[in-house]
């Protein structure tokens, strides 16, 4: 049977393999199956009925893709079986070098495999299961928990999707949803859910969140999946997967319901739901950090405590907590002081006579500490984004501008050649071309650039996005992209520069809008590890108040801050990310540097989930933006390769690995 289809004829007649022990004791389940023979009395015959499954489905090659993109995966075995009555599901990767793809990166995705490993889940902790047919690429189906969390996609390469469906029919109650045809409700929990509008404030939520209370059961299990994801399976099945927020498409032939209303409504549901059941997101992967160590230590190896020993400054003693919105007195290890602005002087000295870069390094270095004066930004910026590679010289660079806007005006003719009559026959063109209207209307009105109506600058922004989305059609438009849009255009004042700029920009930040949100579950699992590495005590605060989710800070991560500073702020910040000198990951430094400055505040005044929402929300405009860099700098520092080895390969804003194609995985239907 190993490695065989199970047809729904032999599902219904499970047969009785060889032991298999769930006990995590290697050892203990070793012993068990030494002595199975051995055993007759009966306390172990009742001993060996407990422990004994029947495997009732069991099929290879299904495969996880750990990054957004298809040339890493892991390739495993999936099985269904029962134990004492309950049914309950595991996959396994494959052992060797086989089930990792020839690329480059499978030495990398090997550290990671055991994060992917499912011993036992029971099949009554899962909500749904959404089966995917797409025209093009491999079927695949996305699990989702009573508790919201979702597991990465399973492709399965070798058929089997069918007889999988055959098996769960047989041993659980389970029916095809109303609202999609492609969703299956398993046990058909009917829990009541109150949704609650966030504070998350991005464009249009309220429309969206409105919209989404007047759905039916479905709705219930769009909204858990839009409230929290974890990876701790309950009733003790040891699941140390990672686990990644579900995509719910509520009606699969709506085209309406596009990647952008797939972030929103992630962000525009906030439920009560959050804070009472939260699984443990991480858990078995966390260390045992005790809560009652000393609360300002870093936990490093003695290696990088050596290292830095003497650049540990004592905490002050902590003030009591006051009803303003203020920041703990808590020193970090220091980061350099902030320097001045990259001025024209210094910018010309960084060039050769033919317009190269001689250091690059050391110019990247120069923006992380100071930015850029505003009037060389047009100019810097290009280099920072990658549209201009830093050995290129003046004539290659004038050479590629003239290309490169004969090459987006074929781009833009695409959309803009089509007439009212293919208009009313293009379902995709003419959602995209909506959402796209109703949000740059919407985009940092009050900055003079774009304020006003009949603004010209609106226009351009949408003429932008428009093109971009037949430009990546994979991706297309989502909401949030306008957000890095507008300075980009502020600065270049060029509407095929700007378009370029953003390309490049999107290359590496384009998987935090991808559906399955695997790009934002990276980052967010790269952050509760960070957390936990530089503040233990502050990581176990979120996990014994059900936030180890981290989603308080998805619209940190999701659109890098854009509404916690303001806008001549922001360019600052994004410049110094940017420069990836410290590191590609600096944002998430970041993060754990502010939630450190306030970490009395939470703990003092016992934060749950939707207060501390509040209150991250709150702290938009509130950040001393200076401090928090050079203090995400002392993290980052004082990580070192220990953080460093908390970020999976591939995290955003990490180039993205490709395909041999080149291309993205199409995990979407095509129209």
């Amino acid at each position: 049977m190993r490695g065989g289809d199970v047809t729904a004829a032999e599902a219904g007649s499970p047969r009785s393999p060889d032991l298999y022990d769930l006990s995590d004791d290697s050892d203990y389940a070793a012993a068990a199956s030494d002595q199975t023979a051995m055993r007759t009395d009966p306390a172990d015959r009742a001993s060996e009925e407990t422990a004994r499954v029947d495997v009732v489905y069991e099929k290879e090659r299904v495969t996880i893709h750990p990054s957004q993109y298809g040339s890493s995966r892991i390739s495993g075995k999936l099985r269904l079986f029962l134990q004492q009555g309950s049914l309950f599901l595991s996959w396994e990767p494959n052992e060797g070098a086989g089930s990792l793809s020839t690329s480059s990166v499978g030495v990398e995705v090997e550290k990671y495999r055991n994060l992917y490993t499912i011993k036992a889940l029971p099949l009554s902790d899962v909500r749904f299961i959404r089966k995917y047919t797409p025209t093009f690429g491999l079927d695949y189906v996305i699990i989702v928990l009573s508790s919201g969390l979702a597991f990465p996609p399973f492709y399965f390469y070798n058929g089997g999707i069918r007889e999988l469906f055959a098996t769960l029919k047989q041993h659980v109650f389970i029916i095809r949803s109303d609202d999609d045809p492609n969703v299956f409700l398993v046990n058909d929990f009917q829990d009541p859910l109150q949704k609650s509008l966030s504070s998350l404030e991005l464009p249009g939520v309220a429309s969206v969140a409105n919209a989404m209370s007047r759905q039916n059961s479905l709705s219930f299990t769009g909204s858990i999946d839009e409230s929290r994801h974890g990876d701790n399976v309950r009733h003790g099945a040891t699941s140390s997967m990672s686990q990644y927020s579900s995509k719910q498409n509520h009606k699969s032939n709506d085209p309406g319901r596009d990647l952008s209303i797939q972030v929103l409504e992630k962000f525009s549901l906030v439920t009560k739901f959050a804070r009472d059941t939260t699984s443990s997101l991480f858990r078995d992967n966390s260390g045992a950090h005790a809560y009652g160590r000393q609360q300002h230590q870093y936990i490093l190896d003695n290696k990088s405590t050596n290292k830095h020993k003497n650049q540990y400054v004592t905490p002050e003693k902590a003030s009591a907590p006051s009803a303003t919105l203020e920041s703990d007195p808590l020193p970090l290890v220091w980061g350099k002081q902030r320097d001045h602005p990259l001025s024209v002087e210094e910018w010309t000295s960084f060039l050769d006579r033919e317009g190269r870069i001689m250091d690059s390094k050391a110019l990247r270095k120069k923006v992380f500490y100071g930015g850029v004066d505003h009037a060389l930004r047009k100019e810097v910026w290009k280099f920072l984004l990658g549209y201009h590679e830093y050995d290129s010289t003046y004539a290659e660079r004038e050479y590629l501008a003239v290309m490169k806007r004969a090459e987006y005006e074929v781009i833009k003719s695409q959309w803009k050649s089509i007439s009212a009559t293919q208009a009313k026959r293009f379902t995709k063109f003419r959602e995209r071309k909506g959402l796209i209207d109703k949000d740059v209307v919407r985009t940092d009105r009050s900055i003079p650039y774009y304020e006003g109506d009949d603004n010209q600058n609106v226009v351009v922004l949408r003429d932008i996005l428009l093109t971009y989305s037949f430009y990546n059609f994979d991706l297309g438009y989502c909401q949030g992209m306008s957000d890095f849009l507008a300075p980009i255009l502020y600065v270049m004042e060029d509407e095929s520069e700007s378009f370029w700029c953003f390309a490049s920009l999107m290359e590496r930040l384009g998987a935090n809008f991808n559906r399955d949100q695997n790009g934002m579950h990276a980052q967010l699992l790269a952050l509760s590890k960070l957390v936990e590495l530089l503040d233990p005590s502050l990581h176990n605060y979120f996990r014994q108040n059900d936030c180890l989710n981290y989603f308080f800070c998805f619209r940190w991560v999701l659109i890098q801050f854009k509404r916690e500073f303001s806008f001549d702020q922001i360019m600052l910040l994004w410049e110094v990310l940017w420069s990836h000198y410290l590191s590609e990951h600096f944002h998430l430094y970041l993060c754990v540097a502010i939630l450190k400055k306030y970490r009395q505040r939470i703990i003092g005044e016992q934060m749950d989930f939707d207060t501390l929402l509040k209150f991250i929300n709150e702290l938009s405009g509130q950040i001393n933006l200076d401090r928090a860099i050079q203090d995400a700098e002392a993290l980052c520092t004082i990580a070192g390769e220990n953080g460093a080895s908390c970020i999976p390969p591939g995290t955003p804003p990490s180039m993205p690995v490709e395909t041999d194609g080149g291309m993205y995985v199409q995990e979407d239907e095509v129209l």
